[in-house]
């Protein structure tokens, strides 16, 4: 799976359970292929996406008017009340006009940051291949969709044939096809076909430049003499 490596600099932990962050504190967070690294002040913190239970991303993003939070009531509605972030929010506006959350849900603990440079909706799309290695870590969502393919089946919707093909995609991604590589091939191939069958066919001579061709040639690949309908000029026959 192509893999996106996103580095998330200058977030601010608003509040965290069981990671080594103060809230107030900046947080580089780095999105890598085989897991998440946290770099605080003087703390780091790495973990694999096996452990990230839940990745949310929430907020207003841009807002016009500066401060005025009061605590919780952003995300899941009221989700952080009580963590005595409305301080820190509140600093955070008189220098940025983004507030995108970003919370993360693990097997020992949770962290919730704070990003001023991307709106939620735009960090959901850059972050996409971190919700597709997400997806990819549990084992429920592929029997999930396993047997959405299965029932498909089963219901006489898809064949065999594309029931192995469409289940070999939960484990691999597809070869998209390229249309112009495609194009290139089969001209490519028809070429050959051609040499192959000229090469077959009884040979004559280029009236222009005595070239050794197939007699039914409508062009001379060395002169580019024409012999195709209209032409005054054919392909002369070898002496038998």
């Amino acid at each position: 799976m192509n893999f996106n490596e996103i580095n998330l600099k200058g977030t601010f932990c608003l509040g965290s359970a069981e990671f080594p962050f103060t809230p107030g504190e900046h947080v580089d967070a780095l999105f890598a292929q085989s897991g998440i690294v946290l770099q605080g002040k003087t703390r780091s913190a790495r973990f694999s996406y096996f452990e990230l239970a839940e990745l949310e991303i929430s907020g207003p993003g841009t807002v016009t008017t500066g401060g005025g939070f009061v605590g919780g009531g952003f995300g899941v509605e009221g989700a952080l009340q009580g963590m005595g972030i409305a301080t820190i929010l509140n600093g955070l506006t008189t220098r940025s006009k983004i507030h995108t959350f970003i919370t993360l849900i693990t097997n020992f603990g949770e962290l919730h940051l704070h990003y001023d440079k991307m709106e939620p909706s735009a960090l959901r799309v850059v972050l996409a291949s971190v919700f597709q290695r997400l997806r990819s870590c549990n084992p429920q969502w592929h029997q999930q969709r396993a047997s959405v393919l299965e029932l498909a089946r089963a219901s006489g919707k898809i064949n065999d044939a594309e029931y192995s093909e469409l289940l070999s995609r939960l484990s691999k991604p597809p070869a998209w096809p390229d249309p112009v590589a495609e194009e290139a091939l089969r001209k490519q191939e028809a070429a050959e076909r051609k040499r192959l069958a000229d090469a077959q066919a009884p040979q004559g001579i280029c009236p222009n430049c005595d070239t050794k061709i197939s007699i039914y040639s409508e062009e001379c690949p060395r002169c580019r003499a024409s012999f195709g309908p209209g032409s005054a000029w054919s392909v002369k026959p070898l002496a038998a």
